[in-house]
């Protein structure tokens, strides 16, 4: 039987070091590009549908309602299916608190 010359072997980079270079390089790329959300003024293009369906639906009554209901689901959810459950109620929170939340993001970004 004739055995091969055994070739050293070559290390390669572990993973995880080049999926956290690549994204912190793709993370440094983006938050060059990330400009905050200004709501349009009255007389814009499309000032009309923002007002319909953020400042009177989201923001109205309409929305607070929706996230009572959506809270008041996920809270009957909780005790049979927990994962199910705790998102409806993140989701409920964030639609009753939409404003401020979009203003957050305006300030961070």
């Amino acid at each position: 039987m004739i055995k091969l010359a055994t070739l050293p072997r070559v290390r390669r980079p572990s993973f995880r070091s080049a999926d956290a270079s690549c994204t912190f390089v793709a993370a440094l790329a983006l938050a060059s590009a990330a400009h905050a959300f200004q709501a349009p003024t009255a007389g814009d293009l499309g000032y009309d549908i923002y007002d319909i369906v953020v400042n009177q639906g989201v923001k109205g009554p309409l929305g607070f309602v929706g996230g009572v209901a959506a809270f008041l689901f996920g809270v009957s959810r909780l005790f049979s299916n927990i994962m199910i459950g705790i998102p409806t109620i993140v989701a409920a929170v964030c639609l009753i608190r939409a404003d401020s939340i979009l203003q957050t993001f305006g300030m961070i970004v």
